[in-house]
C-alpha cells in the first residue's frame, strides 16, 4: 500500500488537520497540441526564487514568483520550511525540474519550455482564497506565455493539497495540466485531470536527488500522461521504485518525529488550524469559487 500521510498524522493525534475531502473528478481541459509539439509551462510548491526575489511566508503566503527558467537551480534558493526539506537542499530538480526540463526539450521531448515558472510556497490552507485570487492570476500568467500544457509539482502535504486545487482551477480556464503526487490518497481525494502517482518519499515527487536519469525518466513518463484518455477519470501509477525495500516509509515518520521536525510541523499545523479553512463538505462550495 503507498504511503499514508493521513495515518502518519493520525499517529500523531493530528487526524482532524490531515481528513481529506472528497472532490468530483474535475473536467478536462483539451490538450490542443501533441507532446512533441507542446509549449511546457511549470508550476511548483518548494517556495523557489531567485535570491533577488523577496522571501515567501512559511504559511498561507498566496503569493507567487516569476522564476526565469534560463536559470539553473543551483542559482535559485527556496523557502519552504517543512522537516522533509532535506531532499530538495541536495538537489532542488527533486521538486523544482528546471534543469531535466531543460535537457527534455533540447532532446526533442516536447517543443518549448515557457520562459517562467510559477513558483509558490504550497503551505496553504486558505483555499477560497486561493482558487478566486491566486488561481486567476496564475492562469494569465499561463495564457500569456501560451502555453499547452502545465506540470504541476507538489512538495509537502500541504502543498499537494493546493497544488491539487490549483490544477483543478487551471483545467476550469482551459489550460490543462498533469499533476504529479507523492501521495496516493491526495489524488484521489481531489481528483485533477490528470493525476500522475510516483511511490516516492514526501520532499522528492521527482526522484532520487542527483539521479538525472531517474528524474528524467520519471518526467517523461509523467508527461506521457498527456497523450492519453482521461475518461474514466484513473490515477497513473509511475512505474520506477525507490529502492528494493520500503525502509524509506520509516526515515519520512523519523524526520517527522525528530524533534527538530515535529517541532516545525506542529507549528505549521497549528497556524493553519487557526488561520485557514477546512475542506471536508466545502468541495460544492469551492468548486463553484474556481468555476471547476
Amino acid at each position: 500500500m503507498p504511503f499514508s500521510y493521513v495515518e502518519m498524522m493520525r499517529g500523531f493525534g493530528l487526524g482532524d488537520f490531515a481528513e481529506l475531502p472528497s472532490f468530483q473528478p474535475v473536467k478536462p481541459a483539451p490538450i490542443q497540441a501533441k507532446l512533441s509539439e507542446a509549449k511546457l509551462g511549470m508550476f511548483a510548491t518548494v517556495g523557489a526564487h531567485l535570491p533577488s526575489q523577496r522571501s515567501f511566508q512559511p504559511t498561507n503566503d498566496l503569493t507567487f514568483r516569476l522564476v526565469p527558467l534560463d536559470v539553473p537551480v543551483s542559482e535559485l534558493v527556496f523557502d519552504h520550511p517543512s522537516p522533509i526539506r532535506n531532499f530538495a537542499v541536495a538537489d532542488l530538480n527533486v521538486v523544482f525540474p528546471r534543469d531535466r526540463l531543460v535537457e527534455m526539450q533540447a532532446d526533442g521531448v516536447f517543443a518549448e519550455l515557457a520562459p517562467t515558472a510559477v513558483s509558490m510556497l504550497g503551505s496553504i490552507t486558505k483555499y477560497t482564497e486561493l482558487v478566486e485570487q491566486s488561481a486567476p492570476a496564475i492562469a494569465d500568467v499561463y495564457v500569456e506565455q501560451g502555453v499547452d500544457l502545465v506540470l504541476m509539482v507538489p512538495f509537502c502535504p500541504a502543498c499537494h493539497r493546493a497544488t491539487h486545487m490549483i490544477s483543478r482551477a487551471l483545467e476550469a480556464r482551459g489550460i490543462p495540466c498533469v499533476t504529479m503526487s507523492a501521495l496516493h490518497e491526495m489524488s484521489e481525494a481531489f481528483k485533477p485531470a490528470r493525476p500522475v502517482f510516483a511511490d516516492f518519499p514526501l520532499g522528492a515527487t521527482v526522484g532520487r536527488p542527483h539521479d538525472p536519469a531517474m528524474q528524467r525518466d520519471v518526467l517523461e513518463a509523467t508527461l506521457a500522461v498527456a497523450s492519453q484518455p482521461t475518461t474514466p477519470w484513473h490515477i497513473t501509477q509511475l512505474p520506477q521504485v525507490w529502492s528494493a525495500d520500503r525502509k524509506w516509509e520509516e526515515d519520512v515518520r523519523a524526520v517527522y518525529e525528530e524533534e527538530h521536525g515535529k517541532g516545525v510541523h506542529r507549528a505549521r499545523v497549528a497556524a493553519h488550524m487557526r488561520d485557514g479553512q477546512g475542506l471536508v463538505g466545502r468541495e460544492q462550495e469551492l468548486d463553484i469559487s474556481c468555476a471547476c
